[in-house]
Formats: structure tokens, sequence, C-alpha cells
């Protein structure tokens, strides 16, 4: 598809706003990353995190690249800013503590299976946007589509991992207590 340049530094902008959604938004959540469900991220700290701003060069390289990234970008921004208000009420240890004493008493299979479900659903809100804009190669509406699926994608790895990650600390802190 051809594009204008000034298409691809509107895009490039709207990836770093992106990019410093998620990023900041991360940030007025989990400072510390102890909710972060990106193990590279947490491992590999906040240069890493900030390091992902370079994302914006990307619409010069491959523009439907481009837009996959801004709109999984943007969904991960919302997504952590929807639970800003509770966290930042909290404070990211006892957010974490709630959450890890939640999973360890959770049922395992349905808390899987509701882990699962916004990535279900928003897979198909995204293979619906690209079978209405089939067209990789001229419809940008197709990207869009792509993007959304590639964050149901994420969602669908990270959400049980980081639930199963929560149930094993609270099911761990569980016997340590039963053995004391």
């Amino acid at each position: 598809m051809e594009v204008q340049e000034s298409v691809k530094i509107t895009l490039a902008i709207l990836i770093l706003l992106s990019r410093l959604g998620d990023i900041g938004s991360t940030y007025l959540a989990s400072p510390n990353l102890e909710l972060e469900s990106n193990s590279v991220i947490r491992r590999l700290r906040w240069p890493f995190a900030v390091l992902t701003i370079l994302v914006f060069i990307i619409p010069w390289w491959d523009v439907g690249s481009g837009i996959v990234i801004m709109v999984a970008s943007f969904l991960v921004a919302a997504s952590n800013s929807s639970k800003l208000w509770l966290i930042r009420a909290m404070g990211e240890t006892e957010y974490r503590a709630l959450l890890v004493r939640m999973a360890a008493s959770a049922r395992l299979v349905p808390s899987l299976i509701f882990s699962l479900m916004p990535a279900l659903f928003m897979s198909i809100l995204g293979a619906t946007v690209m079978y209405l804009y089939p067209s990789e190669t001229t419809d940008p509406g197709y990207h869009v589509g792509l993007g959304v699926v590639g964050y149901a994608l994420v969602v669908a790895w990270y959400g049980p991992l980081t639930f199963l990650r929560y149930r094993k600390a609270g099911l761990t802190q569980q016997a340590q207590m039963s053995r004391q």
C-alpha cells in the first residue's frame, strides 16, 4: 500500500503516544514492576521498557506493522489504566497481595477459562474487522483488526500465566503458614 509521508509521521506520533501510554500506565500501576505480566520487562526492568518507545520508527519500514503495534499498545494502555484507581488506592504491594490470596483460593480450571475469555472476545472482534477489511495491501482496517488479534494473543498468553504465577505464590504462602 502506497502511503504518504504525512500518514507515516502521524502513525509514528500515535505509536509514540501509545507506547508512552503503556509505559506510563504501567509505571503508575507498578513502579516496582510487581504487577507486570511480561516476564521480559520484569527481568530487564525500566530501561528496556523505555527502549520499546523506539518502535515509533516502524511506519517507515512497514505501515501495516506500525498500525498493529499502535492498536495493541493503545489496548494495553487502556487495560492498565482501567485498574489504576484501585491499584493507587491500595498500593502496588497490597494489590499484588490481594491477587495472590485470591488466586490461591480460586478454583484452577474455571479461573483459567475466565482468564482466557477476554482474549476470545477480542480475537472475535479483531477477526471480524479483518473479515470486513480483507485486503492486507489496500485496507488499513485489516491491520487494525490484526492489532486487536495481536492484543488478544498477548492476553491469552499472559492472562493465564499471570494467574498461575499469583496462584503459585499464594499456595506457597499458605504452605509456609501451615508449617509454622
